[in-house]
């Protein structure tokens, strides 16, 4: 395979995903493109395409699962922003606020629906079948989110296998199936799987902990959203573990709780050595993804492979 060019490939997927939410209906198209051109990393995108690199061959319908995750990845954050009742994504007004709440559940409907038809294409029913059944899982794991809101009494463990579901799931999809569709050999399939998963579950954690150290500007969304959202995240349970005041404290929030308390408690949580606690188990996963990326074939795909991974584990944002 040719050196790859990871931006001019991501351009390329940009102009595939404008394409594919054009509507013969105005407001789910308008609502559509709100959400695609507030930005967004696009990280899932650069995972299939760089995890294409380790099979024998670039094609169609690696291009079309690219989009597919993309739009996928769309749709639960329009869901998600309802569930949570978010004002805000990415610094812009959240479809349902811009909106309102049905238009949002439409768009991300509308958005699901548009990912799967841009695979139906795909000859190979192992590729549906991975994606059809990932898709599950996201929508379970979004299920355990809503049910764990403001619970108190939940484990470590929980939030690990909630994380799994609600965002590594995606990130394995994108390095498993990219694997799959370039012709990739079993074994290798197996590698970038585990890798997309423990990716996954670093990223989730960064951003949890940026949900208590970043800034309003930066995250595009208000500092502390998360719990005032009632999600026990990794800090949060920490802390929990560590200070029996700060866990009855905790225990007592509901989403009639004032902001000042949540103020508080995001303070707490911003001056805690568990910030650092949490790091270092995001730093876990990553460093075992970078340990099987040494066992891949492709050198110069390897190394941006760990350069993006570094990236994604150590951003401000």
């Amino acid at each position: 395979m040719s050196k790859l060019n990871i931006n001019s490939e991501i351009k390329k997927i940009e102009k595939r995903l404008e394409q594919s939410i054009k509507s013969h209906d105005k407001v789910l198209e308008a609502a559509s493109h709100h959400l695609f051109s507030s930005g967004g990393k696009r990280v899932r995108p650069a995972f299939v395409i760089l995890s294409s690199q380790f099979g024998k061959e670039m094609n169609e319908d690696v291009y079309r699962v690219a989009v597919t995750l993309e739009l996928i990845h769309m749709a639960t954050l329009v869901h998600d922003d309802v569930i949570d009742k978010s004002d805000k994504r990415r610094g812009s007004l959240t479809i349902s606020k811009k909106w309102d709440q049905n238009t949002a559940i439409l768009t991300g409907n509308f958005l699901l629906a548009r990912g799967l038809e841009h695979i139906s294409n795909i000859e190979a029913n192992r590729v549906h079948a991975v994606i059809s059944r990932a898709i599950v899982e996201v929508c379970m794991g979004e299920l355990y989110q809503f049910q764990d809101q403001f619970n108190g009494h939940q484990t470590i463990t929980n939030y690990l296998r909630r994380i799994n579901r609600k965002t590594a799931l995606l990130i394995q999809l994108s390095t498993e199936v990219g694997a799959i569709t370039s012709g990739a050999d079993a074994k290798t399939v197996h590698n970038l799987k585990m890798i997309g998963h423990y990716i996954g579950m670093s990223f989730q954690i960064v951003d949890d902990i940026l949900d208590f150290t970043s800034t309003e500007k930066k995250l595009g969304k208000p500092v502390g959203s998360d719990l005032m959202n009632g999600h026990l995240t990794l800090p949060v349970l920490f802390e929990m573990r560590k200070n029996e005041t700060f866990k009855q404290q905790i225990q007592q929030l509901n989403s009639e709780t004032d902001h000042e308390t949540f103020v508080k408690l995001i303070d707490q949580i911003r001056n805690s050595d568990v910030i650092a606690q949490s790091q270092a188990v995001s730093d876990k996963y990553l460093n075992k993804a970078l340990h099987l990326i040494d066992e891949l074939d492709n050198e110069d795909s390897k190394s941006l492979f760990k350069k993006l991974i570094k990236k994604v584990g150590k951003r401000n944002v």
